[in-house]
């Protein structure tokens, strides 16, 4: 499509400044192998918009987002993969640029040819490379030029709409201000918490009660489908090199064909001297994240079968040969398996009901104590409960017993010497009541050294919430309907 731009530089113009990044990874390509059936190229990957998206186009994106991906995590990718749902990251491509067609929004050879010009690790000596460009294509990338410059393409058009959306911000110095006024201000707050497990004790629960909670929340005790796994791993160390992680590369490909074969893992690994190590249970709602594995692995574990292999898949520690040695499906368990469990729910429930209540009545009492001129620590005195001080802390701060508490802080915050009673504030630990204490303003002069850099962050803050707006609603519209599910089997 661009021969011109492999045969001499034509760049005058570069639309978007890219981070520079090296890369040296070499072993990004896990997932794109179940995409790569040709039988099933013309199937229906799943239908946007009330149209069907072919499995041809969604692998074409799916190439087209992971170039994404090498670009925005260079020599991190490896590891960052682990943590990226790519099958997401696909639709979300595909939504985006269905969205950009809509609206007209185009890229012409011009603006990609400058786009890909402008990125640092294409050039040698400050220009253009056209043998780097090349090599770093077929090895980082494994593309053709062509298919990377179209996926640059869909890139720019995403780009341009982003920046039709976020272009006409203007944030003045006052809310730049304001904003660094609210973010690095710290309070100081007394508080009072009321813990249900305090009311516990006195809840009593007759067996005619539990049997009755059971009957009618009895999906509130399903277990989920669970899994359990052994796996072995051929171990890739951080800074490996390209050889390295190809040897390893294919050392997990063996294992995998003469486990595939044979079902015995244990064989496999006593012959290559590696261990094997069994996950343990675990359920989709609460997969093991300690295991480095990418999401996608473990919706494939939950739809595999009883002494199925996968892999090789690529983790945080090298190349990983999955076996699954046992499915649970869900259920719910009988009522007298969990009674106890019914039980203790229900003493929860009461105990944080009578939490409240206690909280909105001791509320009242303060409020008018204090009126009456006592402070806040003498009126909780006198109601007999237990004041506790918190230490200056800002937005976002962890604080003691409380944790983090999005509704703590805003409630801490949003007091000040005037209005210095909070509402009761529910926590994760308890009904509270904050009283405000003392305020420790932001270091004004601190803002005048780190202002150009904190406008420029909350400038892009702003251009985020708005773009993040945007996908939220394209998504909405889009209805997606996946069927990858029913494609990959």
């Amino acid at each position: 499509m661009l021969k011109v731009f492999r045969q001499k530089g034509v760049a005058k113009k570069v639309l978007w400044v890219v981070s520079t990044i090296i890369i040296i990874s070499f072993g990004f390509g896990f997932g794109m192998g179940k995409y790569s059936d040709s039988d099933k190229m013309n199937a229906t990957a799943g239908k946007l918009f009330s149209k069907k998206i072919s499995m041809k186009e969604f692998r074409s994106e799916y190439m087209n987002a992971r170039d994404q991906a090498i670009l925005m995590h260079g020599a991190d990718v490896d590891r960052i993969m682990a943590f990226l749902d790519m099958e997401t990251e696909t639709w979300t491509r595909i939504m985006l640029l269905k969205e950009a067609d809509r609206k007209g929004i185009k890229a012409s050879d011009s603006e990609v040819i400058a786009f890909i010009q402008s990125m640092p690790f294409f050039q040698s000596k400050g220009a253009f490379d056209d043998k780097l460009y090349e090599t770093i294509l077929s090895h980082v990338f494994k593309r053709i030029p062509r298919d990377f410059e179209e996926s640059m393409r869909g890139q720019i058009k995403i780009m341009k709409m982003f920046q039709t959306l976020t272009g006409h911000i203007a944030i003045s110095d006052d809310d730049v201000k304001k904003e660094y006024e609210r973010r690095n201000r710290k309070v100081k707050a007394s508080y009072v918490l009321l813990q249900p497990k305090a009311f516990a004790g006195a809840i009593t629960l007759d067996p005619q009660e539990i049997q009755a909670y059971y009957d009618a929340h009895r999906q509130d005790f399903l277990v989920p489908e669970s899994v359990n796994t052994r796996y072995l791993t051929i171990q890739v160390a951080e800074k490996a090199t390209a050889e390295e992680k190809k040897t390893a590369s294919l050392k997990a490909n063996e294992l995998y064909t003469k486990i595939k074969a044979d079902g015995d893992i244990d064989a496999a690994a006593k012959a290559a001297g590696l261990k094997i190590k069994e996950s343990g249970r675990f359920s989709m709602d609460t997969p093991d994240l300690e295991l480095g594995w990418p999401l996608d692995v473990f919706q494939q574990v939950f739809q595999a079968g009883t002494n199925d292999v996968l892999g090789p898949v690529e983790s945080k520690e090298g190349f990983v040969v999955i076996k699954v040695i046992e499915k649970n499906v869900a259920y719910i368990p009988d009522f007298e398996k969990t009674k106890t469990s019914v039980a203790d729910k229900m003493t929860e429930e009461r105990a944080l009901k009578i939490a409240k209540e206690k909280a909105e009545s001791l509320h009242t009492e303060l409020a008018q104590k204090i009126q009456s001129g006592l402070s806040f620590s003498t009126a909780a005195k006198e109601a007999n409960v237990v004041v506790k001080t918190t230490p200056f802390f800002g937005m976002g701060d962890y604080l003691d017993e409380i944790g983090i508490s999005e509704d703590f802080e805003s409630s801490a915050f949003a007091l000040n010497k005037d209005a210095a009673l909070s509402r009761v504030v529910l926590t994760a630990k308890g009904p509270a009541i904050i009283h405000f204490d003392e305020e420790q303003p932001a270091d004004m002069k601190k803002f005048e050294e780190v202002k150009k850099d904190f406008s420029a962050s909350f400038h892009q803050e702003r251009r985020t919430s708005i773009m993040n707006d945007m996908i939220s609603d394209v998504r909405s519209r889009a209805r997606l309907e996946s069927m990858l599910d029913t494609v990959k089997k």
